[in-house]
């Protein structure tokens, strides 16, 4: 058990950690790639997109490690016997849907459990980062400036 908690903590600081660094880049670098804002707002979503592919498959390589080396535990239901259904049962966790054809048994359930609370706080910061620069970056024409129009 002490294992695979220290697996988790080590995967909850490892993708904070990535995900505030990109982040950051993207806060400070994005606006010097001289792009239309349309561009720019496409560009933070699409490397926002990537930065949780690349940490789904941090959590799906440690789920083949703790099942195949440290024999932490096991997945009944749908088989998961190659890197494709790690990545999947990874993103189905990670993005909390959760669809149940995959149950882990043993140890690894605490590492699911803990991916499944990670994903959704580093989604929910995406998404409160990606609102804050389309506040910043995208033109509200006519929104919220008092003018008269439409009402009636």
């Amino acid at each position: 058990m002490l294992i695979a908690v220290l697996l988790a903590l080590s995967l909850i600081a490892t993708t904070f950690v990535f995900h505030f660094r990109v982040l950051l880049w993207l806060g400070r670098y994005a606006p010097r790639f001289n792009l239309r804002t349309e561009t720019q707002v496409l560009t933070i979503v699409l490397v926002l997109f990537f930065t949780h592919l690349v940490e789904i498959g941090l959590y799906a390589l440690i789920y083949s490690w703790s099942v195949l080396g440290l024999e932490l535990g096991l997945f009944k239901g749908a088989p998961v016997n190659d890197p494709m259904n790690y990545l999947y049962y990874s993103g189905v966790i990670y993005t909390t849907l959760g669809l149940g054809d995959i149950h882990p048994e043993g140890h690894i359930r605490f590492i699911t459990a803990i991916e499944a609370l990670n994903g959704f706080l580093l989604i929910t910061w995406s998404a409160s980062f990606t609102f804050l620069a389309m506040g910043r970056l995208w033109q509200w024409d006519n929104c919220g400036n008092g003018s008269s129009e439409g009402k009636g």
